[in-house]
């Protein structure tokens, strides 16, 4: 197993600092390491004081680390003061280093010493193979305002021209969506995913400490990035609120595809709710087939525009299991199903297919949905089955309902289908037949 290394602040509080990295090590599959360059006393609400540990105490973590490991790379955190800096970049002189530069908490505490500027400058900015600061802390470095993509551009190339090998500059903390701008080999990337409006702690954190931990496993720096701003964004949207004040980032190693705003939103929540439906789907609901579950774009019109599985969610020993990845353009069927639904309700955008009984069209109807059914001994020759199927019991009933089923056919697998307004919509409703059909006998 590769190792990746962080030297940072502990926090108590578990939000942030080495806390953080180590978890999103191990979600990583990585072996974490850490160094401890100060400890804090703090919550998600404050920082109530910090101690910075003795040169020699941190000098002596690094060399019995060094001395039995083989690491992978190495990020900085929260490094203090210009003394700590310094020695950090003697002692890690040579290795991959990817430095943070901390110097406020998301509270707002201060969380370095006035010498600290001249330690990154003079020492640990020199030593990096990616520094990677957020708006505020590049316009520490630099000493100008960051306003728009040329100044965030700007800034990096002057930055890379202290001495920082690659820079990527977070956008988080700029206007629109959450531009993140890398400066390597040269050239420039960006990476841009949709803002999420939560106060989080541990997101700089947990970001860097991703990157590392695809360093060390090999990735090159555009592919490490990109990976890292995934999973940062997925953590992300699923932080956790365990004290009173600001969310804590909860990393998870799935990472969102960087594709453009609209097409990630519809991506993520499409794949978390088959994440959510992999945790208590009856097995006896998978079809021979398999299950796929779709969700399109606001006014679609061809299957392209239609998120769904690449594969299917299928039975794997006791347990179902997601077979592809969701893509656009991956389903013909399910996408068939969903366009002939917004043919006539703009607002049905999702839908997932499930087994056939007797039983279970009963339990929906005893969930209170709205059902409907067509024969495949009906079907018009030259037609496709979904399309024609959807829209026939649409026709029939004047609306789109909850659930169409049919009976199936020669080579032909009965089959039962959810509608919904989306994937959210969809599970609420696959929940309820689930509790209806225990009242069936």
């Amino acid at each position: 197993m590769k190792i990746a290394l962080t030297i940072g602040g502990s926090d108590c509080s578990g939000g942030a600092g080495i806390q953080a990295d180590l978890k999103s090590f191990f979600v990583a599959r990585v072996h974490g390491a850490s160094i401890v360059t100060c400890i804090t006393a703090q919550n998600t609400r404050e920082i109530k004081d910090i101690y910075p540990l003795p040169l020699k105490e941190i000098e002596l973590q690094i060399d019995a680390i060094m001395e039995d490991f083989d690491i992978g790379a190495t990020k900085t955190g929260m490094v203090y003061s210009k003394e700590i800096a310094k020695m950090i970049a003697k002692k890690m002189k040579g290795f991959p280093l990817v430095v943070d530069p901390v110097f406020l908490s998301t509270t707002g505490y201060s969380l370095s010493s006035e010498s600290l500027i001249d330690g990154l400058k003079n020492y640990l900015i020199p030593s990096s193979f990616l520094l990677t600061p957020n708006k505020k802390e590049a316009e520490i470095i630099c000493g100008k305002k960051i306003e728009n993509a040329r100044d965030a551009k700007d800034a990096c190339i002057a930055m890379h021209e202290m001495g920082a090998r690659n820079v990527l500059l977070k956008g988080g903390h700029m206007e629109g969506d959450a531009t993140d701008f890398l400066f390597a080999n040269e050239k420039f990337y960006s990476f841009t995913l949709p803002r999420i409006k939560k106060e989080i702690h541990g997101s700089g954190c947990t970001l860097s400490a991703f990157i590392t931990a695809f360093l060390a496993k090999g990735d090159d720096i555009i592919q490490a990035v990109k990976k890292a701003k995934g999973c940062t964004w997925s953590s992300i949207a699923k932080s956790i609120n365990p004290g009173k004040g600001v969310s804590i980032i909860f990393p998870t190693s799935k990472h969102v595809p960087i594709i453009n705003g609209e097409k990630t939103k519809i991506w993520f929540s499409l794949q978390s709710a088959i994440d959510e439906l992999i945790s208590f789907l009856p097995l006896s609901y998978i079809p021979e087939v398999g299950i796929n579950f779709g969700y399109a774009f606001p006014n679609a019109t061809e299957s392209k525009q239609i998120c769904a599985i690449e594969g299917r969610i299928i039975k794997a020993g006791n347990k179902a299991f997601q077979a592809g990845e969701c893509k656009f353009g991956a389903s013909k069927h399910i996408a068939s199903i969903i366009l002939a639904c917004m043919e006539n309700d703009k607002t049905k955008r999702a839908a997932m297919n499930i087994s056939y009984s007797p039983k279970i069209v009963e339990a929906c109807k005893q969930a209170g949905l709205t059902v409907g059914n067509f024969s495949r001994k009906d079907e018009p020759p030259g037609k496709s089955t979904m399309e024609w199927g959807t829209k026939f019991v649409i026709d029939s009933l004047g609306y789109v309902p909850d659930v169409i089923w049919d009976e199936g056919g020669i080579g032909k697998e009965a089959m039962v289908r959810i509608i919904g307004e989306n994937p959210r919509n969809v599970i609420e409703k696959l929940r309820k037949i689930c509790r209806a059909e225990k009242r069936v006998k």
